[in-house]
């Protein structure tokens, strides 16, 4: 039985780090998708999730690595202004919650980036529990992060419902006990939810 159900927070409730490149095509001179390789899946990108390095050096690393000319406030200007809800998934939270699920947000972020988000979207009260990689020191690839925050939550994998955007991460959730939902848009995530016997309005 279906008593908790956790959340991913980057491009299932807020858009997170995609989309960023966007902002950065006229400042650079360079085309989005270029951009995006530069960016993402690098040792320093992990090191800012797990909270070993600060969001300045993360920057003063990326420019470095990519011999770029350009001042950290733009990347930090392009990655706040791009952080926004994803329509219609925080109603489906809040619906869950009042429906008396123990909810659950397990998150890979940074520090910088999640104070900014708290302050303006609001969103954590919404959760029983949060857990974030730079917390723990440690991504969703471990599977200590899922194990860390089911202790928090004092539940059993068989008893949860992890929602993610990313496969690899359902994946290891999967191997855990967990059952789960691979995020697509909110209308797809109520149809899932309906499958697990859970409706929503």
């Amino acid at each position: 039985m279906i008593t908790t159900i956790i959340f991913d927070l980057a491009e299932v409730y807020l858009k997170g780090f995609c989309g960023v490149e966007d902002y950065l095509e006229d400042i650079l001179g360079m085309k989005a998708i270029e951009i995006r390789d530069k960016l993402q899946g690098s040792e320093e990108f992990q090191l800012l999730m797990e909270g070993k390095i600060t969001e300045d050096e993360f920057w003063k690393k990326v420019i470095k690595r990519n011999n770029w000319d350009i001042e950290i406030h733009h990347f930090k200007k392009a990655i706040r202004e791009n952080f926004d809800e994803i329509e219609g998934t925080r109603e489906i939270i809040e619906e869950l919650k009042e429906k008396g699920f123990k909810m659950g947000l397990l998150s890979d972020h940074s520090r910088e980036w999640i104070d900014h988000c708290e302050k303006k979207f609001d969103y954590h009260k919404l959760f029983h529990s949060t857990q974030y990689s730079f917390e723990v020191e440690c991504c969703k690839t471990d599977k200590r992060t899922f194990e860390l925050l089911l202790e928090k939550l004092n539940e059993k994998p068989e008893n949860c419902l992890f929602i993610d955007d990313s496969q690899r991460n359902i994946d290891i959730a999967k191997s855990l006990g967990l059952k789960t939902i691979q995020f697509k848009d909110h209308e797809q995530l109520k149809k899932e939810l309906a499958s697990f016997s859970i409706i929503l309005n």
